[in-house]
């Protein structure tokens, strides 16, 4: 069984996920995106920065239900599919100066960049914003902490799931 921590772990060394919206139809609405995650402390929130004029944006005012997956590649074993985490949540637009988002984006080097790219893209039209995301109480993973081997000869015992401790 995989820990919280192992799942967190996993999670804040990745950059990039797949979040699922819902437009204002209710159809589902899927995009790759760069994610910062809050400080290890504070209570677990993904942030993905973007622009105001975005489908991504819209469908989140519209609707605050969102899913997120993010893959966990296996270093040694590029081409086998990558382990996953997602989760179920709520997400809410935030804007610009949202203290807790810039600091998440001032992270990292990588994630300073993607910032950056992004201030320099609103010029083209709409204004920075930061989606915020809080997932519900339960993340859900596959392969996880187990070997290549097992998830092969057992790929149902690869099927996890962790809670998110209380004060996160």
């Amino acid at each position: 069984m995989v820990s919280f921590d192992d799942v967190e772990r996993a999670l804040r060394r990745q950059t990039f996920g797949t979040l699922s919206t819902l437009t204002e139809q209710g159809t589902p609405h899927a995009t790759g995106v760069v994610y910062a995650v809050s400080a290890p402390d504070e209570p677990l929130i993904l942030y993905e920065t973007t622009r105001t004029t975005t489908r991504k944006v819209r469908n989140i005012r519209a609707h605050a239900n969102a899913a997120f997956v993010i893959p966990v590649p296996r270093r040694f074993v590029p081409a086998f599919p990558p382990r996953a985490i997602q989760f179920q949540g709520t997400a809410t637009v935030v804007g610009a100066d949202h203290h807790d988002a810039a600091r998440a984006f001032s992270s990292s080097w990588f994630l300073r960049r993607i910032l950056e790219t992004e201030q320099r893209i609103v010029i083209q039209g709409g204004d920075l914003c930061f989606n915020r995301i809080r997932p519900e109480r339960t993340l859900f993973t596959y392969g996880m902490g187990m070997s290549l081997l097992r998830n092969l000869r057992g790929p149902r015992a690869a099927i996890g799931r962790v809670a998110i401790p209380a004060d996160r």
